[in-house]
């Protein structure tokens, strides 16, 4: 064994140095080394041999500074001797209690020592090695606590936040990883944003989590555009920041924030995170999201040579999610933003990887668009043959057909211009002039036909040559006949298409149509000279050939009624039409055709024989259509306005049959509505009663408009009043006041019905009810308030007057007179509180008659008191004064009266006169006769009113 006083001395110098350079170790490397500038070779002796050394040296110092180096030696030698039986053992057991025994024994020895960071880091260490987490948490708490500069504390807070994180202590373990960021220092720090986020994660702090994730991904790639750059472990940690990040973009918005983080702000990987987060979504089958994450990177990133990838993204996630219509939809969005067409491709140029995925989704969507058309021109056949034509659906279904075809053809032609030297180029210009047939565009088509008939590039069409030259002249007759008449297009047109014919017969001259496209150029010619000519030499044709091809009579026929349309001879035209239909089958669809010319010629022939004023005649030709093409489309319209024209000639029960059978067959017209409407009319006008309020009560039932339904109630109300069904009228009437609050004046119109008709049968209490409503009404009424409704109010308040004024002369007056006149006068009180109420409202009839009525109760006041009954006890003097009492209380009744009724002639002293006015002046000449009866008083009266 070497000399004691040699270990001293080396140990000293250990110890020494030891003291003077610190410990530079760190928790995560968990293994214990010992400094090499030992010169004795430990190696030699075991570990408890060297503990033993170093407990002699105790007993050889005093100095309290080496004693404390000494038994820091003696614990690190315990840890080395933990470290080495652990790694040499694999069963569980207890490797560091000697260690922990040693650090706390110098910790409890030297409270206050400042090498107290190393023990206390070391002793940390030793108890997270046992797995007692609590003791390793609370000795890096006073570690980082009382040795705030120790330089292992970035590797002390994050033990810490590992610790706290694990306990879910998400909030400590957010401080701790905080401070690591803070001290800095190495890998850890990088791990400790990572870590930061998670924590953050965990308390919902989702966007602070996204920015720590961003700030991990942002310090491993830099300036990369992706993990190329990086060594695996970095590529890992980046996947690994990138997939959490996910997670917390998920929490804030998904792909929407990304922009909103300034770490990710301009930075040219940032389609990682996009993708990643698109494929976080796509993997939990959230795939409209996923979808969403794509499209937000396009929508942020679109000049970048990556949009067309992320563009492909999108449309494989819906395939792969089975939305096949999201999907299509993208590719057209594909095609608009990245074909040749669109600025990125003018920006771009052709790129190899799009110009692949060009080249299919422009085939497939021609394709799917040619099959939607097909489909739409097979719906439309199938309706045509259907017995009961549904105008609308045919309409709808040539629409989605012509729309279709054109879509497939634009697509057509991208594809065309995109790809000119494609070895399909032929089959592609003959699909898409197929396309622009069925879609109407017959100039294109006609283009596109004779390119693949006489000038194709290839051999892809050729089995389509022939069948496309025949195609470019069916195509130029139907474009010449969309043409303006006698238009120099036209005739350019014209020329053109005799130009195809002839063609067509001399290089198909055996194909078996030859023949027939000769004929029809001869015939096309003649068609190129004016409307009188082509008459001439149809009639020329016609008359006196009995011999005449029956097809070929059709056709002339056909050509001098067209002739003498565009003329504007509609009746010439009529006539030729009609002929021509006698030589087709009246189950065909030509007959059909023709039948809608006559249809649509002998209309014009009404309009004009209207425009000429001879509506009878206009109305026999609308007839004729009905008569002559039943299932025109125009025969509706036509019978319609038939209909029309009766009504407005009060041609009643003409019209009534005509909008009968209208509304019992068109049901689903358009014009549907209109139908049940005019025949209320016409029964209204016609003055049948009962017809008319069944007729107002079934559009109130069924037709479909509010406004329409509310003033039917109404009429219907009417027009039962009118029939005499009053308890019907009060129902609807009712109905119709209660159930519509506006308009105002028709609502008030309903409670003015309703009290008259209820006055009407007798019910008084339920008059009196609506007369106070339209009071009520009136009052109430704002700014709608009208003269019609304060007339109502005025007329309400009369109505209620007389109500009380009938009550007043039905209370008689009887002994004793002080207990019979009170009631009486109430009543009469009553009545003049209405009558002045109706004068009030400032009507002239309202307030001559209710002077004049007043006047009335006061007489009539007047005479109940004179003949009221006298009292059986009294004779002689006593009844001769009872008598005299009674004539003073009811002499200044009378002159009130008389004042009144003065009121109202008054009024005709100044210009105005009616009724009552008169009235009054008549009760004066028996009230006043000295004065209003004499013969000279009537005739200034009579010249004052006039």
């Amino acid at each position: 064994m070497m000399s004691k006083y040699r270990l001293l001395y080396i140990s000293i110098m250990a110890l020494g140095l030891s003291a003077c350079g610190g410990n530079t170790k760190t928790l995560g490397q968990l293994e214990y080394e010992p400094e090499e500038e030992q010169e004795i070779e430990f190696e030699a002796l075991s570990h408890e041999q060297v503990r033993e050394e170093y407990k002699e040296l105790l007993d050889v110092f005093e100095d309290e500074k080496l004693k404390e180096n000494i038994e820091r030696r003696i614990a690190d030698v315990y840890m080395l001797e933990g470290a080495q039986d652990q790694a040499e053992n694999t069963q569980d057991a207890s490797y560091y209690v000697d260690a922990i025994k040693a650090y706390r024994n110098i910790l409890e020895r030297y409270p206050n020592s400042p090498d107290n960071a190393e023990v206390l880091y070391q002793l940390a260490k030793a108890y997270d090695m046992e797995g007692q987490q609590d003791e390793a948490q609370a000795m890096l708490e006073q570690l980082v606590s009382r040795h705030p500069t120790y330089a292992n504390n970035a590797e002390a807070y994050f033990r810490l936040g590992d610790i706290y994180f694990s306990h879910e202590r998400y909030s400590d373990a957010e401080k701790a990883y905080q401070s690591v960021t803070e001290i800095g220092g190495g890998s850890i720090t990088l791990n400790a944003h990572y870590m930061l986020g998670w924590s953050q994660y965990k308390r919902s702090q989702f966007r602070a989590s996204a920015r720590s994730f961003a700030f991990v991904l942002d310090s491993l790639l830099g300036a990369n555009e992706g993990t190329d750059q990086l060594d695996k472990k970095q590529a890992a940690v980046a996947e690994d920041a990138i997939h959490s990040l996910s997670l917390a973009l998920d929490k804030i918005g998904g792909a929407d924030a990304i922009a909103s983080l300034d770490q990710l702000d301009q930075k040219v990987y940032v389609w990682l995170v996009y993708e990643k987060l698109g494929q976080f979504y796509f993997d939990k089958e959230l795939y409209e999201q996923a979808a969403h994450s794509y499209r937000a990177f396009l929508d942020n990133n679109a000049n970048s040579k990556r949009a067309p990838a992320f563009h492909e993204k999108i449309i494989t996630t819906y395939v792969d999610g089975g939305f096949p219509k999201r999907a299509l939809d993208e590719k057209y969005n594909f095609i608009n933003r990245f074909g040749i067409y669109s600025e990125y491709y003018k920006e771009h140029g052709a790129i190899d990887s799009t110009l692949a995925s060009l080249k299919i989704y422009l085939d497939e969507l021609a394709r799917h668009n040619y099959a939607q058309g097909l489909a739409a021109g097979k719906a439309v056949e199938e309706l045509k043959q259907q017995k009961d034509l549904d105008v609308d659906k045919i309409s709808e279904s040539s629409e989605k057909e012509k729309s279709s075809f054109t879509l497939a053809a634009t697509f057509y032609g991208q594809y065309i211009e995109t790809f000119p030297d494609d070895e399909r180029i032929d089959e592609v210009i003959f699909l898409q002039a197929e396309a622009w047939f069925v879609a109407g565009r017959y100039d294109l088509a006609a283009k596109g036909y004779e390119h693949v008939a006489y000038n194709p590039k290839g051999s892809s069409a050729k089995q389509h040559a022939a069948d496309a030259g025949y195609a470019a002249i069916i195509a130029y007759q139907k474009y010449v006949e969309s043409l303006s008449d006698n238009s120099e297009e036209k005739k350019q047109w014209q020329a053109s298409a005799v130009d195809s014919m002839l063609h067509f017969a001399e290089v198909y001259h055996s194909d078996e149509r030859s023949p027939g496209v000769l004929t029809n150029a001869a015939e096309y010619l003649f068609g190129l000279d004016q409307y009188q000519r082509a008459i001439d030499i149809g009639l020329n044709l016609l008359d006196g050939n009995e011999q005449l091809d029956p097809e070929l009579s059709k056709t002339a026929l056909g050509i001098v009624a067209h002739s003498y349309f565009k003329l504007e001879n509609y009746e010439r035209a009529q006539h030729f039409y009609y002929e021509q239909r006698t030589f087709v089958d009246s189950e065909s669809d030509e007959y059909k055709a023709i039948s809608e010319r006559l249809a649509s010629t002998t209309y014009k022939l009404s309009e004009t024989r209207l425009n000429e004023e001879r509506a009878d005649e206009a109305i026999a030709e609308l007839l004729k259509i009905k008569a002559w093409t039943p299932n025109s489309p125009v025969r509706v319209i036509a019978q319609y306005d038939a209909a029309t024209l009766m009504l407005e000639n009060k041609y009643w029960d003409k019209a009534i049959v005509e909008l009968q059978e209208l509304k019992q067959l068109f049901p689903k017209h358009e014009l549907a509505a209109e139908f049940p409407r005019k025949l209320a009319f016409a029964y209204r006008s016609n003055e049948q009663w009962a017809e008319a309020s069944e007729a107002y009560m079934f559009l109130y039932q069924r037709d479909k408009d509010p406004e329409v339904q509310r003033e039917a109630l109404f009429s219907a109300a009417e027009m039962f009043e009118a029939n005499k069904d009053y308890e019907t009228a009060i129902v609807k009437f009712r109905r119709y006041a209660y159930n519509y609050e506006d308009p105002f004046d028709v609502r008030m119109e309903a409670r003015y019905k309703l009290a008259s008709i209820y006055d009407q049968v007798g019910d008084k209490n339920k008059s009196l009810y609506w007369l106070r409503r339209i009071i009520d009404g009136d009052k109430k009424a704002g700014d709608q308030r009208t003269e019609r409704s304060r007339w109502l109010a005025a007329w309400a308040h009369m109505e209620y007057g007389d109500y009380f004024a009938s009550e007043f002369q039905r209370k008689k007056l009887r002994l004793p007179l002080a207990k019979s006149l009170p009631l009486k006068q109430k009543a009469m009180g009553d009545a003049i509180s209405r009558y002045e109420q109706s004068a009030d409202l400032g009507f002239l009839e309202f307030v001559t008659q209710s002077g004049y009525k007043i006047a009335g109760l006061y007489t009539d006041l007047a005479d109940s008191v004179q003949q009221s009954p006298r009292p059986r006890a009294l004779k002689g003097g006593d009844l001769d004064t009872y008598n005299n009492v009674l004539q003073q209380q009811s002499q200044p009744l009378v002159d009130v009266a008389i004042q009144l009724h003065m009121a109202n002639v008054e009024r005709a002293w100044q210009g105005l006169y009616n009724t009552w006015i008169q009235k009054s002046f008549d009760q004066l000449k028996q009230l006043n006769p000295e004065r209003f009866n004499k013969q000279e008083s009537l005739s200034n009266y009579g010249e004052e009113i006039r």
